[in-house]
């Protein structure tokens, strides 16, 4: 069964000391709650996806600790810089060319697409857990897949009750208390001066639309965290 702890100064700090040693640690974000381990930490993925149950590879978003770091790693435009000065922090999951398309995390983050999700969200204790490890924290839903009946979790109780009978389970939770409840980010894939919405959320088509370059292309309606 998870540790769970407030995340006051002292959790947060146990947290990045989990995280820093290949485990995992459930936060909360300013949509629900997310599962977060080190993002380039091999052994601490492959947990992560036996955690998700989920097929090994298959792509997960991360929250970088800073704009600087998603320059480093990512593909960078001026309608990129456009949206990330507009919505970020906020619950928009950018989903772009990575730089380095042959290095492992990467690879098995963004699926073998070469493009990566990334997030900055409205939240301190997401924020404070990535800037401390000083390294990406992947942001997936803290639950099991949707075919397995699982679903976005805005409290603690709901996680431990989603993961309560299953194998393999979080490490460590930081209780923040019931989120409200907020459909999970909007998804926009940037292609040049292009965007397409992957996903619909919080940040609407029409929010989006005087920051582009070109019309967008409508991407699917369903919601669900990746």
């Amino acid at each position: 069964m998870a540790l769970i702890i407030k995340p006051d100064k002292k959790g947060i700090k146990l947290a990045v000391q989990y995280l820093k040693a290949g485990k995992s640690v459930v936060y909360p974000t300013d949509t629900s709650y997310g599962l977060g381990v080190d993002a380039t930490n091999i052994r601490a993925l492959e947990r992560l996806y036996k955690i998700k149950q989920r097929k090994f590879g298959t792509p997960i978003h991360i929250v970088v600790p800073s704009v600087a770091f998603a320059k480093k790693v990512t593909k960078w435009n001026e309608l990129t810089d456009k949206l990330v000065k507009k919505f970020w922090p906020g619950p928009l999951t950018l989903v772009l060319e990575l730089k380095n398309k042959r290095q492992r995390a990467w690879t098995i983050l963004s699926g073998g697409s070469g493009a990566i999700g990334l997030r900055i969200p409205d939240n301190k204790v997401a924020m404070k857990l990535a800037k401390f490890l000083n390294r990406p924290v992947t942001t997936t839903s803290a639950n099991p897949p949707n075919s397995l009946g699982g679903h976005d979790s805005y409290s603690v109780e709901d996680v431990v009750k989603q993961f309560k009978k299953k194998r393999y389970q979080p490490d460590l939770i930081l209780d923040a208390g019931r989120l409200l409840k907020k459909k999970p980010s909007t998804f926009v894939k940037i292609v040049g001066n292009k965007m397409k919405i992957l996903r619909r959320g919080p940040i609407s088509q029409k929010d989006l639309y005087p920051h582009s370059f070109s019309p967008l292309s409508r991407g699917r309606r369903r919601g669900g965290s990746p």
